[in-house]
């Protein structure tokens, strides 16, 4: 108790028995880290499922406004809460993986938004506040009313900072950045063919800093009867406009490039996903898949040029010598010679070792391309195998009760090769296997490969309740901006789909009607179904400067905050100076 206590100031004179200043600093600090639990969620409400956008850019203001003058072991607990609101709401559809992981994943995650705000504080004394007026004490601080030019620097280095902790987990799972708010708000997302996703989530983090100091600036001045004009604020709103603006511009000017024009079916089977699938449930699953195409090669008025299955749509290895593998491979070379289209297929297989090798074969995840004989034509192995997934990090040094919960019974071999598909005349696609789509390097070095098309197989009945696919599909569609390329997507259980260079979802296998009667792509539906879908793919695209450079403008903001953390170091030490004197 007298650590929680010394953790939030609380005096050791005010800890006797019926002190009522106790109760009420614990009330007040208690109802501060309610405060910043709800303002956590208030950015997860801002992702699917409830796409409440407009939250992301206010949900950032408790975070700052309480943490700027804390002490910093203090702010590090209000960022630790805030992440717990953030990361246990945005991240509850692991439920139906295990219903322990999102209490486990929040505590991680949590960690990232405690040491972003931990440096809220240094960064307000070392930028905002001189040195001169630090050495006055606490009550010059709170009295001091720094330059429109020093807060906003404080609020585009807090922004830069930002962007730094996000790409601080992007190795382990790049998903639900700040950025991915804005997933269908076109004028938005076209900034990431510069800067990536980080782009936004600068812009998104600038303006609730700025938002956060003008209510600040505003509070302080109506007790003191003054007024100060939010110049950070209108500094932040004018270079949002300007990116809008610069956005609309580059859509509305972009010209047709030669392309090239063919169909693909879809098939979605929406199978129900099980970790040891038997032989009835791996032949049901087959079963429907050879249905479904079947049906849609015949019913289409439109010959499709290819054929398309998710990731692992049968659980069994097509290249496997169990006696079910030897009938998949019948039938679907049977399909192919009926229909006489080509067809992709996602399957698990295994390494090619050369003669003599003594170890035993890695286990890939993998995209196969049939020709119209049936024959292999090319393949792509995932590159980023899923962790806790496909394999278990560290499964040596964890307690074996542990492993037996998340352990698949193989550890996947991560491919090696970026090189895109040949899957039609001029096409030459760069595939993403289940969620390697919300990886930018792996888009960007199949771009840099040769790839004109992205096509991303997918597999998200894992999770056929929760909020998972649609923010799968949310942080795929940035992917699209970064490149300027077109994708389609193809799920077992939904978001199978096209989406625009642009960010724009124009095709989908579901439709619906919106308010004003007018038929829309659905692709947060789920079901059973394939279709035809026409995508145009650019023959020669420009490369965007994304996809030259990369994450020149994250470096830029690692620059940044590296000069700021120096700057806050040699003001401490300033500081101390006198007093070793």
């Amino acid at each position: 108790m007298l650590k929680i206590n010394k953790f939030f100031n609380f005096k050791k004179n005010n800890l006797r028995a019926g002190n009522e200043t106790v109760r009420v600093r614990r009330s007040v600090a208690l109802l501060r880290l309610l405060l910043l639990f709800c303002a956590g969620m208030l950015l997860s409400s801002s992702m699917p499922p409830l796409n409440w956008h407009l939250a992301a850019w206010i949900a950032i203001v408790p975070l700052y406004w309480l943490s700027c003058e804390a002490r910093a072991r203090t702010a590090w607990l209000n960022g630790f809460v805030w992440g717990l609101g953030w990361a246990f709401t945005g991240f509850f559809w692991l439920r139906e993986i295990h219903p322990a992981i999102p209490y486990a994943m929040a505590v991680v995650l949590a960690l990232y938004p405690a040491c972003w705000a931990m440096l809220v504080p240094v960064m307000h004394r070392a930028v905002v506040v001189p040195n001169a007026v630090l050495a006055k004490g606490y009550d010059a601080c709170r009295s001091y009313s720094a330059s429109h030019a020093r807060e906003f620097l404080l609020a585009t280095l807090l922004a830069c900072w930002w962007c730094v902790m996000e790409w601080g987990r992007a190795g382990a799972l790049p998903w639900n950045y700040v950025a991915v708010s804005q997933w269908r708000n076109l004028s938005l997302l076209q900034i990431s063919a510069w800067t990536g996703t980080y782009g936004l989530s600068f812009l998104i983090v600038l303006v609730n800093i700025a938002l956060a100091v003008a209510i600040k600036n505003g509070w302080q001045g109506w007790r003191e009867h003054k007024y100060r004009r939010p110049v950070p604020l209108i500094l932040a709103l004018t270079l949002l406009m300007l990116t809008i603006f610069a956005s609309n511009t580059i859509m509305l000017q972009q010209k047709p490039e030669k392309h090239v024009v063919f169909d693909v079916a879809l098939v979605q089977g929406d199978i129900q996903q099980c970790r040891q699938a038997t032989d009835q449930q791996a032949e049901d699953a087959l079963q429907v898949y050879l249905q479904l195409s079947r049906e849609i090669t015949s019913a289409s008025i439109i010959k499709p040029d290819l054929i398309i299955w998710p990731e692992t749509a049968v659980p069994y290895p097509y290249r496997g010598a169990h006696p079910l593998c030897r009938s998949y491979r019948h039938k679907l070379f049977r399909l192919i010679q009926d229909t006489g289209i080509p067809l992709l297929i996602g399957t698990i297989d295994f390494e090619d070792l050369p003669p003599g090798t003594k170890r035993e074969p890695g286990t890939l995840n993998s995209a196969f391309l049939f020709d119209t004989n049936g024959k292999i034509k090319a393949r792509y192995d995932k590159v980023h195998p899923v962790p806790f997934g496909e394999y278990v990090p560290f499964r040596r040094f964890l307690p074996q009760w542990i492993v037996s919960r998340i352990d698949m019974k193989r550890d996947l071999t991560p491919g090696a090769s970026f090189d895109p598909l040949p899957v039609y005349p001029g096409v030459k696609a760069g595939i993403s296997i289940c969620f390697e789509d919300i990886f930018p390097y792996i888009a960007r070095r199949e771009v840099l490969s040769g790839a004109n098309l992205l096509l991303v197989i997918t597999n998200d009945a894992w999770y056929p309740t929760s909020s998972e696919p649609e923010q799968h599909l949310a942080n795929a569609v940035f992917r699209t901006v970064e490149t300027g390329l077109p994708m389609l997507r193809n799920g077992n259980n939904s978001a199978s789909c096209l989406i625009q260079p642009n960010g724009y979802i124009s095709d989908c296998l579901f439709e619906t009607t919106d308010t004003s009667g007018q038929r829309r792509p659905d692709p947060e539906a789920r079901g059973r179904r394939a279709g035809v879908i026409r995508v145009t793919v650019p023959i020669n695209p420009k490369p965007t400067f994304y996809t030259r450079y990369g994450d020149v403008f994250l470096y830029f903001c690692m620059l940044l905050t590296s000069a700021a953390l120096f700057s806050a170091l040699w003001k401490w030490r300033l500081l101390r100076l006198p007093e070793t004197t």
